[in-house]
């Protein structure tokens, strides 16, 4: 049978639900199951809340390295503070936002973020000019500036949308005895909002990063692939078949019929990225073939190797999303 994806949630009725029942222990396996089963409507939800990261992202430095090397503090504080079995809330970390770290050096952030260490130092130097970071010898120093710049809400509301969705699903297929709505999801990742966002800032990072390696190591070139790959996502979505099997989800999004390319002031304008700039990265990735442009103007990405690339990457990211999940769901849960 067809499993009909759910355009909005709050129509789910919880009026059959018994709100004593406890809450189960969910496996990565459970969930990595009811993920396959359900690939389309999942997945749906989640490349849209990657889209929605990457321009809160640029939007908020226009610089997506730059975005990343805050956020690596941010994860790092969280991490430091669960090892030290400190939980803080998120109204109780805002409160004083500003935080330092004493074993980061810039040899350690350009290896994670996989920058080059001019890149890093350089991109740090631009953070401190803009008031972010404080660097004063072995210490960093992330300032309150940054605390108002990256202010998770949205983050935790369309992530919770995943959650609600995957906890709905897992009680229609009877892998659990309850389902939980969205707001019990931002409920709780708020209350233990350091130790939630440790797990959930090292998945996403690396989500990115090994994205952005098969763009050149570029940011931005990944951001203009990824919104041209958007938008045949979206394109596929509309469509009447609303079963794709994972494994063969990547052709029907370049066999779909109908389906419009972008022109490059749309990029431009859904990605914040200067129009110059697009053109420039839309030049590359056309010398790669990687994308085709049509006479109108308008650019599809197609089956070049980037995308046989990013679809192993994909098949591999059901496991990884799954095991982030049942994590978080657990700490949810049972802390």
């Amino acid at each position: 049978m067809k499993n009909k994806i759910i355009n909005s949630l709050s129509d789910i009725s919880l009026s059959n639900i018994e709100s004593s029942l406890q809450p189960t222990k969910i496996s990565e396996k459970k969930i990595y199951d009811t993920y396959c089963d359900n690939y389309d409507s999942i997945h749906y939800l989640f490349i849209e809340f990657q889209f929605t990261w990457l321009q809160q992202a640029y939007k908020a430095l226009k610089d997506l390295d730059k975005y990343n090397i805050l956020v690596y503090l941010y994860k790092e504080n969280f991490l430091e503070l669960s090892e030290l079995f400190k939980v803080k809330s998120l109204n109780e970390f805002y409160v004083n936002p500003r935080f330092n770290l004493d074993k980061i050096n810039i040899i350690q952030i350009s290896q994670k973020l996989r920058l080059s260490k001019e890149t890093a130092r350089r991109k740090i130097l631009e953070l401190e000019d803009d008031g972010i970071l404080i660097k004063n010898k072995k210490t960093i120093t992330v300032t309150l500036k940054a605390g108002l710049l990256q202010k998770p809400e949205n983050t935790i509301n369309s992530f919770s949308k995943i959650l609600q969705y995957v906890s709905w699903l897992l009680y229609k297929e009877k892998k659990v005895k309850r389902y939980y709505e969205k707001s019990f999801f931002i409920k709780k990742i708020k209350e233990r909002f350091t130790q939630v966002l440790a797990i959930f800032l090292e998945y996403q990072i690396n989500y990115i990063l090994v994205r952005k390696f098969l763009a050149n190591n570029d940011s931005e070139l990944f951001f203009i692939a990824g919104c041209l790959m958007y938008n045949q996502i979206m394109f596929l979505k509309k469509t009447e078949n609303k079963k794709h099997y994972k494994k063969e989800w990547i052709d029907e999004v370049f066999n779909i019929g109908n389906k419009k390319g972008i022109n490059a002031m749309t990029i431009s304008d859904l990605t914040g990225i200067p129009r110059p700039t697009v053109i420039r990265k839309l030049k590359i990735l056309s010398k790669q073939n990687d994308i085709f442009k049509d006479e109108n103007n308008l650019y599809y990405m197609t089956k070049g190797k980037f995308v046989t690339d990013l679809n192993k990457l994909r098949l591999n990211n059901i496991k990884e999303l799954s095991a982030t999940i049942s994590r978080i769901n657990n700490i949810i849960f049972f802390s």
